[in-house]
């Protein structure tokens, strides 16, 4: 599933990098001391362990796979002059814990942009930006304290973000060219040993193209002010392949006086209850400031014409902006990862149309005030994982009682 990050100072859409928050610190280990904020609106999500672990990088994106999770770092602007050059590996133990193992140092990069390990605990593939080892990497998960280097698709301007999906029985990454190059890259990694570049599909220049969610034969390309583009890539619906992707449909979300449409990710959400594939979750990301300001709002679409996508609904959080999600399709709730507001938690069950302010279960800013600034979320063995770029990677509760 898509994780992603976009983070520039300077650039329009992009954050300004001002009012930093550093802790300190080098590159050892260690939980730090977890600091508990005032809880959300329904007190159900709270702070388990971990925080304050990465004092000398900015965090960026997660993964967790069984006992073991994997950070990466961002560098755009170094925190305390270390460049994102650094992949975290965590052990997270029999009751989740996060305490850092080890990691990898990679030479003559300043992001990991992007992470994810493939479903059946193999590979671990993550996307760098900037110096001359801007790409996708494969690494081996046999010791997954230990990855073992396999391949590597190096692309002269990076690779912003990167996510597995399996088609007609072969492995894929679609990656997603930095967009100040957009283009959408498909590569075959069914033999991790020996990427191959199977398709390469220009994307508009409207500030790039930000994320992909492949599900179902089709991929959402999530293209900033272009907006979402529909491809059919194994689906049938436009005879589409990964080799010759075929556009379905597009739409641009909604956008305000302040922040444009900036399509950033998104989810398409499964419904188990209703049986309905309805809905696609969109996040915009807006202009910011690193530890005290973001913009940008979740946009629902109906797709249940995929050639014909609307928005019906969307939800605002005042004083903060979106970035990634990570769905519990069981239990219908969305967690979306909101920068300085930290995490929030919407019930996304039935109909949704209108605002969805009245959806809002529980938020929590993990870090504390000044100190929380979240990237990502991610639901695993029964806890919620953020990452955050100040405050490094927490262990919560997921969301117990829905009202």
């Amino acid at each position: 599933m898509p994780r992603v990050g976009w983070l520039r100072p300077g650039v329009r859409g992009g954050l300004a990098l001002v009012g930093l928050v550093a802790c300190g610190g080098g590159d050892g280990g260690g939980n730090g001391g977890s600091i508990t904020p005032p809880p959300g609106p329904s007190d159900t999500i709270q702070v388990v362990a971990g925080g304050n672990n990465v004092p000398e990088r900015y965090t960026s994106d997660l993964w967790v796979h069984g006992n073991y999770a994997y950070t990466g770092t961002w560098g755009a602007s170094p925190r305390q002059n270390n460049p994102g050059n650094v992949v975290k590996i965590w052990s997270l133990g029999t009751a989740g814990r996060p305490d850092l193992v080890d990691s990898l140092k990679l030479p003559n990069i300043y992001t990991v942009s992007d992470i994810e390990v493939s479903d059946d605990g193999q590979l671990l593939l993550f996307s760098t930006e900037g110096g001359s080892n801007g790409g996708i990497f494969l690494y081996d998960l046999a010791d997954p304290r230990r990855p073992a280097f396999l391949d590597s698709a190096l692309v002269s301007t990076g690779i912003h973000t990167a996510t597995f999906g399996t088609i007609a029985g072969r492995r894929y990454v679609f990656g997603a060219k930095n967009p100040a190059d957009p283009e959408w890259l498909i590569y075959d990694v069914t033999d991790p040993t020996q990427i191959t570049l199977t398709a390469s599909v220009p994307i508009p220049p409207a500030y790039g193209i930000h994320d992909t969610y492949v599900r179902d034969g089709l991929g959402f390309v999530f293209a900033w002010n272009t907006g979402v583009i529909i491809y059919d890539v194994g689906n049938g619906i436009r005879g589409g392949s990964p080799a010759n992707p075929q556009e379905v449909s597009r739409l641009v979300t909604g956008s305000s006086a302040t922040v444009s449409p900036s399509v950033h990710n998104g989810w398409w959400f499964h419904n188990p209850v209703s049986g309905e594939n309805r809905y696609l979750f969109i996040g915009q990301e807006g202009p910011g400031v690193i530890g005290s300001q973001s913009s940008g709002d979740i946009h629902v679409v109906d797709v249940s014409n995929l050639t014909n996508p609307r928005e019906v609904a969307s939800f605002h959080l005042d004083g903060a902006g979106t970035h990634n999600f990570w769905m519990d399709e069981t239990r219908q709730i969305l967690y979306a990862a909101y920068y300085n507001g930290g995490v929030v938690a919407l019930d996304v069950s039935g109909t949704l149309s209108g605002d969805l302010s009245n959806r809002l279960l529980a938020e929590i800013v993990p870090g504390g005030q000044g100190n929380t600034f979240t990237w990502g979320v991610q639901l695993a063995n029964g806890s919620l994982y953020a990452s955050d770029m100040l405050s490094g990677l927490w262990q919560l509760t997921e969301v117990r009682e829905k009202p």
